[in-house]
């Protein structure tokens, strides 16, 4: 034997495609009765059956390696595509299998020597194998479909058992019914004489029951109503009390509230007040202070220097001009305390006032007070000291402007 025939007997592709052979031998390799699954894997045995026949008719010398490597390749890719399949049952496995198969067609196909003499045999084991493939599908579908029918033959014969004793148990039922009916019969006869009598005693104690509790309600309606009476009046009577002591304590507080209003005028009054004396005395000592200094100093050689008093003047008008605005407003803040004072006398006076008067003619008169408190508005400065004030400040501009044009 040369060596090729022992590289051809000895290389890996023949114990893969044994393992592949052997694979598709397995009865249950298809589990799940797919017939699309059961015809890829009878063409696959088909395939198989063929190329058996052309790999018998190789002359290994003239088969180059590189094509036993290939289909070694090839059909290591098939055999894990069916183990694939084994696995989970995905017919997508059965497709790449029958690819990979196709692909040891090809490569069989472009061997270097002729081997169709034997192409009619080799197709005859194809299709052999092919319906070996499918007849085994049949029978195993048919020992399924026997055991099925053997299984409901068994399901019938159970039914029919249980339907007769069933059929007995309704006859039972039955009889048992009419006895029950019967009874219910009877026992409602008796019932409704019971109820009958019982109902007609009930209704004659209902009766005088409720005549009782009638009489009763009516009594202690009327009491009721009595007290109710009594204590609206006594609410009513509270009720004007509370009114005349609510409206005492509201002028009561209200007179508070302008008697702070009056107290916060008049210590803003005293404040710009003392202001405007305090700017006024600062501003006649500018003018004042200076001249008494050199008097004391200079006694006899003194001689009033008219034109350094004047000029000390727009000095002092600085502080002049803000005590007379303060004087001013002092005087509002005065007037405003006035007012305030005026409203607190009215309302803490009002309500003795109006006790000896009727409810109409009171109201009347609240209702003038209360236009006459909520109309006024504050009373404008006195015209007078407006006048004098512009004309102080108008006497002192003049004088500066005298002094400017010397």
């Amino acid at each position: 034997m040369s060596r090729w025939n022992d590289q051809f007997e000895s290389h890996a592709f023949r114990a893969t495609w044994s393992s592949l052979k052997t694979l598709l031998d397995e009865s249950d390799l298809e589990k799940n009765g797919d017939e699309l699954a059961i015809k890829e894997i009878a063409r696959l045995k088909k395939v198989t059956a063929y190329v058996d026949s052309v790999l018998a008719q190789i002359d290994p010398e003239l088969m180059p390696m590189a094509h036993l490597d290939a289909l070694n390749t090839h059909i290591t890719n098939c055999l894990n595509q069916l183990n694939s399949f084994i696995s989970n049952q995905s017919i997508g496995h059965l497709h790449n299998a029958n690819t990979n198969i196709d692909s040891v067609i090809v490569l069989l196909s472009q061997t270097p020597f002729n081997v169709f003499a034997q192409q009619k045999g080799g197709l005859a084991k194809a299709a052999a194998a092919y319906a070996e493939t499918l007849d085994q599908h049949l029978i195993r579908l048919n020992e399924s479909v026997d055991r099925e029918i053997e299984a409901v033959k068994g399901n019938v014969t159970n039914i029919q058992t249980t339907l007769s004793a069933n059929d007995k148990a309704l006859v039972d039922l039955k009889a048992q019914l009419q006895t029950v009916t019967q009874t219910i019969q009877k026992q409602t006869a008796e019932f409704n004489t019971q109820f009958q009598s019982s109902e007609q005693a009930r209704a004659v104690k209902f009766d005088a029951s409720a005549t009782k509790l009638q009489e009763k309600a009516d009594k202690e309606f009327e009491l009721l109503a009595t007290k109710a009476g009594a204590i609206l009046e006594a609410l009513g009577k509270f009720h004007e009390d509370a009114s005349k002591v609510f409206g005492v304590v509201v002028n009561t507080l209200q007179a508070g509230a302008y008697s702070s209003y009056a107290n916060e005028e008049k210590k803003t009054a005293n404040i710009l007040r003392w202001s405007a004396i305090s700017l006024m005395v600062l501003g006649v000592g500018v003018l004042v202070v200076p001249e008494v200094i050199k008097i004391v100093r200079e006694w006899e050689a003194y001689t009033l220097n008219w034109m350094t008093t004047v000029g000390r003047i727009p000095y002092s008008l600085i502080l002049f001009v803000p005590a007379f605005y303060l004087a001013r407003e002092s005087n509002k803040h005065r007037n405003t305390e006035v007012v305030n004072r005026r409203r607190e006398l009215i309302l803490s006076t009002i309500d003795p006032y109006l006790a000896l008067l009727d409810d109409a003619k009171g109201q009347q008169i609240k209702l003038d007070i209360a236009k006459g408190i909520f109309s006024e508005g504050p009373q404008p400065a006195s015209d007078s000291a407006a006048g004098e004030s512009a004309n102080v400040i108008a006497q002192i501009a003049n004088l500066v402007k005298q002094v400017k044009g010397k």
